[in-house]
């Protein structure tokens, strides 16, 4: 996803649980599903899809990044999620789900003096690397207002963090290389839960007021880390290599979530949506232990989707608009200044296929993270996310009259 100068703290920068068409709301939706696509901010709402529904989803962003007098452009792109959902029962719908869950990808390089010489050295820093998600999820609706679901997850991956530390002192003029190489590798279970409640304000289904939430659990994931020292100099080892820490298990604190939301939706019309989400990082636990500074975070949401004319024969009546509004504090702690993101967003979906069964999504996030103040890092970027949603009617019985 390009270079990520904050994703040296912690777990590394997280791509959210948001699919294209929620992103395209501001990231918001923890309450209301259409059935039309799937909904992963609430493991409660995949049992609105009443037919089978394959999710792809493609991610493309391009940053500009400014420290000081220093500037950087980048750009990068992955896989954002693969979903399928398929109904059991009329009240039962089960779901399976792979998607990056964050990601490591910083280089930095910093010059400082040897104490005691008049020469100085740079210090190269690297993160590369980042935790996957393979979910299954399983929703139902309990009686005519009410669904509850549970996300099962196993999280895998590797991070691999490197310090190179360049030092003048040969009188060849070939320099001294320290290297400090470090792997982790990543896997556990984990879980999140959901409940949702859609109330009828009005009769006839012309009005409902939606209420969600879901939790994810503080886990533990277990680590396996490795440590590996080198000295050499002009390409050659002046000491043999040396392993620190070999295969050595430890585990990786992440704190719980909550998110909670409620929307007004005019079904097949219009939807306003308004969300909260907390994390406890503050509780985070490294695999050395260490916290890194993290601070509790606190995050809204706004979105609106408007769908012209759902029964109309005009192909743009029947694309859904969406918009939306986040704002929210980062993990991050900068000089003591707390860092912010603040961000805007697009999406539009457009039916495809024969009988418009099928939907092409598309969401257009740009924002701004921290500011360009002394010591500071601000980012501003562009986000990209594309989304192609597949229906098929699987599991339905065929009737011959």
């Amino acid at each position: 996803m390009g270079n990520s100068p904050y994703s040296s703290l912690g777990m590394g920068e997280f791509y959210g649980e948001a699919y294209s068409d929620n992103t395209g709301m501001g990231q918001s939706g923890v309450s209301t599903g259409s059935g039309f696509q799937i909904n992963n901010l609430n493991p409660a709402l995949w049992v609105r899809n009443r037919f089978t529904t394959l999710d792809i989803g493609l991610i493309g962003q391009y940053k500009d990044i400014v420290a000081g007098d220093k500037k950087q452009q980048n750009a990068g792109g992955n896989l954002a999620y693969l979903s399928l959902s398929f109904p059991v029962s009329p009240r039962w719908a089960v779901g399976i789900s792979l998607k990056p869950y964050s990601f490591i990808d910083y280089q930095n390089l910093s010059t400082r003096f040897v104490p005691g010489t008049p020469v100085s050295a740079q210090y190269y820093t690297t993160g590369k690397g980042g935790v996957n998600k393979a979910s299954l999820t399983n929703s139902f609706q309990i009686g005519r207002y009410v669904s509850v679901g549970l996300e099962s997850s196993y999280f895998f991956g590797n991070v691999r963090r490197a310090t190179e530390v360049s030092i003048p002192f040969s009188a060849d003029g070939s320099d001294y290389i320290v290297s400090l190489n470090d792997k982790t590798t990543y896997s556990d279970i984990s879980f999140r839960a959901g409940a949702a409640a859609r109330i009828p304000i009005r009769k006839d289904n012309k009005l409902n007021l939606n209420l969600g939430g879901a939790y994810s659990f503080s886990t533990t994931i277990n680590s396996t880390h490795v440590t590996s020292f080198e000295l050499t100099q002009g390409s050659f080892n002046v000491i043999d290599p040396d392993t620190l820490e070999n295969n050595l298990n430890r585990g990786l604190t992440t704190p719980g979530q909550l998110q909670v939301g409620a929307s007004l939706e005019w079904p097949f019309k219009l939807i306003l949506s308004a969300d909260y989400s907390h994390q406890s990082w503050s509780k985070f636990k490294s695999y050395a232990g260490a916290n890194d500074n993290l601070k509790d975070v606190g995050r809204i949401h706004i979105g609106m989707e408007y769908l012209p004319r759902f029964t109309s024969l005009n192909y743009f009546n029947l694309v859904r608009y969406r918009v939306g509004f986040s704002h929210g504090k980062t993990p991050y702690t900068v000089n003591k200044n707390d860092v912010y993101d603040t961000n805007v967003s697009l999406g539009f979906t457009f039916p495809m296929g024969r009988g418009y069964q099928n939907f092409l999504s598309l969401a257009f996030v740009g924002g701004q993270r921290g500011n360009a103040g002394a010591g500071m890092i601000r980012e501003r970027y562009g986000r990209a996310v594309l989304g192609i949603t597949l229906l098929e009617r699987w599991f339905t019985k065929q009737k011959i009259d």
